[in-house]
């Protein structure tokens, strides 16, 4: 690790560690983690046998059990101990960034810009959810698969996978890197969907169907998104903020399920038949944008997956959805999570303020993604036609 890339890590490390020290409450996403954890620990081993509380894969609920057992024991809080696994990954994704650079793979920028980046900031630091552990080990496996190596790729983004299940949206794109032939790409892969699948055999063997409910019932939450901004404009207009569970957006949850899965399978297909130039980082920055303009029920941690991608070579496009993100989390985090920016419920005009906050962020956030998309296909669809000129 060069001096710079320590300095980084070392910044990133006093920042998020004040995060989580002046944010120490257990509310939102950190009371349902202490609740898990309690779950796990006084009444069963199968986190899939709670109430709505955990659709992810197994590995997380050991973290919530340990930090529940650290807090019984005065050994920390539960909100800071739960939190100190993320600020982990928050500065192996700081090093990873870095070595990159160093490699001439990523911007000499790229590791202090995730440093001190708000948005990582808000979700690890303050929010305390995971998404950071996930995305380090799906930044690992992109960088992993540019330099040829396929199956740590495929074991990485495996571990991704089995962390919280959104990495899988990149394995067509890491699985047929460097003109891989299908039967590389089957045994890509096998290798990445395994570890996930075989976590989950003893908790569908002991509960099938509360495995199914938990795991596979989750259909998001209207808080971003193109939902989450339409949730938005019914409040202003109306001054009743309707509720963001999916049962509550049926025609919006389902809309939202075959438009990106439509635009998903056409990228893939596009980047296999070399209609566009995807390279393993360009694809899954594309399907990750997708994701964010298509995708209407998004819950606010979504909004960091195109961070570190946006990184590696940022431009002023990541600065804009940087601002735009900001905004929205500050405003959503004082509007509808009351006690994780602030202790108390905001109440009348500062109360609305924060909504309005929360409302422009999710719309600029909307927009710029949607711009950004647009861009990232364009340049693709120049990079193909520039390849297929050059084999002519």
């Amino acid at each position: 690790m060069t001096r710079a890339t320590l300095a980084a890590v070392l910044v990133a490390l006093a920042l998020r560690l004040a995060a989580a020290l002046a944010f120490d409450r257990v509310v939102a996403d950190v009371e349902r983690y202490q609740k898990v954890g309690r779950h796990l620990l006084d009444e069963s081993g199968n986190p899939y046998q709670t109430q709505r509380l955990y659709p992810y894969p197994p590995p997380w609920a050991a973290v919530e059990a340990c930090a529940a057992w650290l807090s019984r024991r005065g050994l920390g809080s539960f909100a800071v101990d739960v939190k100190l696994p993320v600020i982990a990954a928050d500065l192996a994704l700081v090093a990873l960034l870095g070595r990159a650079a160093t490699a001439g793979l990523a911007s000499p920028l790229a590791a202090w810009l995730y440093a001190v980046h708000p948005v990582s900031l808000l979700i690890s630091g303050v929010h305390g959810q995971f998404d950071a552990i996930p995305l380090g080990f799906l930044l690992l496996a992109v960088l992993l698969a540019e330099r040829g190596r396929a199956t740590a790729s495929a074991l990485a983004l495996g571990a991704g996978i089995a962390t919280k299940s959104f990495p899988v949206l990149a394995l067509p794109f890491l699985a047929f890197a460097g003109d891989a032939s299908w039967r590389a790409a089957l045994r890509y892969a096998a290798i990445a969907l395994a570890p996930g699948a075989l976590l989950l055999v003893p908790f569908a063997v002991l509960d099938w169907a509360a495995l199914r409910r938990e795991l596979f019932g989750y259909g998001g939450i209207a808080d971003f998104g193109w939902a989450g901004v339409a949730r938005g404009l019914a409040w202003l207009a109306s001054g009743t903020l309707p509720r963001s569970e999916a049962d509550y957006w049926p025609v919006a949850a389902a809309a939202s399920k075959l438009l990106f899965l439509a635009a998903w399978l056409a990228l893939a297909l596009a980047a296999r038949v070399r209609r566009l130039e995807l390279s393993p980082r360009r694809g899954v920055l594309a399907v990750l944008l997708a994701f964010a303009v298509l995708y209407g029920l998004q819950s606010a941690q979504y909004l960091l997956w195109v961070v570190p991608f946006a990184l590696l070579c940022p431009r002023a496009l990541a600065a804009a959805h940087a601002a735009a993100a900001t905004i929205g989390l500050v405003g959503f985090y004082l509007f509808l999570a009351p006690g994780v920016l602030h202790p108390r419920p905001l109440d009348g005009q500062a109360h609305a303020l924060a909504g309005v906050a929360w409302l422009v962020g999710a719309a600029a956030t909307l927009a710029v993604c949607t711009v950004w998309l647009g861009r990232v296909l364009r340049e693709s669809r120049a990079s193909a036609l520039r390849e297929g000129r050059r084999s002519v």
